[in-house]
């Protein structure tokens, strides 16, 4: 059995019908294509939001402390939960590399400001270089960072709730924890948040006027504890919690707890792959639906060509070989299909991904997907076909 010579013959025959042969590979495009672009979007999405919870490219494991007081009294005091000896006594664990209190969050600061009598609390963001584009006034430059000037963009929606509207409200002040800053600029707000959007800031503000003026300590309600490389995250865990609860500041008033952003990360983790897999099995449907548009081709196929098929076995063509040419037909069409999809995908999901500003995952598991999914379909949704028109009867084809 010549396997070069029946995949030529394959391809001389999808070459002769054209037309129908695009519409099978077409379907196998849409549906391979479908599968790559939900696939490299829901991988890129899954690793960017693993790599915001962690700690960005390093591959150290860190573990929050907390403690939780006894007394709801204690819970609304400004009494530190943790010390510098609880830090000395948590370091001295075997398997702990560092321990230090959480650093100062500038990416999510809330100051409360008063609104028609009401304290609402609003978004600050602090800018090193240049602003927002204002729609009023001008915006922040490098240059009120170098001076410490006390003078603030904020949003149209917040200026509009302040003073009216946003004409209003240039040159006028925003109180922000007893530290009065002028309003320089105005900037285009949004009234509305969707379910997918992310919260804009409302009030931009100069970062080293921010340092300076505002005394934003370290946070002393719990600790981050980053562990040595191939120690057991439990093991540690369950050591420093001993040693806190023998020797800590506050073990008389509360008990010390563990947050383990390892199994976050790993719950967060199985929850988005789930997810891309159930939308990935979705789109999927549309690859059946296109590997019944195969077996459907090939039936034609083998009607039409009942005499060539004939001629064919009279010639000396066995059983195996007339079946191996349609067979080599259907995969020939699908793995085309599947190479086309997998380009189309990987476009598709770069467009998008850069659309909604996600990142993309391109892996060798999705290369091997389309060429095998593309494969398998041509060689399952052909079987039925080549088999039928291996076991036609010579007498009835020659007629």
């Amino acid at each position: 059995m010549n396997i070069y010579v029946n995949w030529r013959t394959a391809t001389k025959a999808i070459l002769k019908n054209r037309k129908r042969s695009l519409l099978t590979i077409f379907g196998i495009v849409i549906g391979i294509a479908s599968v790559i672009t939900i696939l490299s979007i829901g991988r890129g999405f899954e690793k960017e939001t693993l790599r915001n919870l962690t700690n960005g490219e390093s591959d150290e494991v860190n573990i929050q402390v907390n403690y939780a007081p006894s007394n709801d009294s204690l819970s609304y005091s400004s009494l530190d939960y943790f010390t510098d000896v609880d830090i000395a006594t948590v370091k001295q664990v075997e398997g702990v590399k560092s321990a230090n209190y959480p650093d100062p969050d500038y990416s999510n600061i809330y100051k409360g400001i008063y609104i028609k009598g009401k304290k609402q609390n609003k978004q600050v963001s602090l800018i090193n270089d240049l602003g927002k584009d204002p729609v009023i006034g001008r915006q922040l430059t490098a240059y009120e960072n170098e001076t410490l000037d006390k003078v603030a963009m904020i949003d149209s929606v917040t200026a509009k709730e302040m003073y009216g509207s946003a004409e209003n409200a240039l040159d006028r002040g925003i109180e922000l924890d007893s530290h009065l800053f002028k309003i320089i600029g105005i900037y285009q707000g949004s009234e509305s948040e969707s379910l997918f959007s992310m919260p804009e800031s409302n009030i931009q503000i100069p970062k080293k006027t921010y340092l300076h003026y505002f005394n934003d300590t370290a946070e002393k309600s719990s600790l981050t504890v980053t562990l040595e490389k191939g120690v057991s995250p439990s093991s540690v865990t369950t050591d420093v919690i001993e040693q806190l609860k023998e020797k800590g500041a506050m073990k008389a008033f509360g008990e010390y707890q563990v947050f383990d952003t390892a199994l976050l990360t790993d719950g967060i983790s199985k929850i988005l792959r789930t997810i891309t897999v159930f939308i990935s099995a979705v789109a999927g449907i549309s690859l059946f639906i296109a590997g019944v548009g195969v077996m459907n081709m090939m039936y034609i196929s083998v009607s039409e060509r009942t005499k060539e098929i004939g001629i064919r076995r009279a010639l000396g063509a066995t059983q195996n070989s007339i079946r191996m040419q349609f067979l080599l037909e259907g995969v020939t069409l699908t793995l085309f299909g599947g190479v086309v999809g997998y380009i189309v995908g990987i476009s598709l999901a770069y467009i998008i991904g850069s659309i909604i500003d996600i990142p993309i995952s391109i892996e060798f598991f999705t290369v091997f997907l389309a060429i095998s999914v593309s494969t398998g379909i041509g060689l399952i949704f052909s079987v039925m076909p080549a088999s039928a028109a291996a076991k036609k009867d010579l007498i009835e084809t020659l007629r």
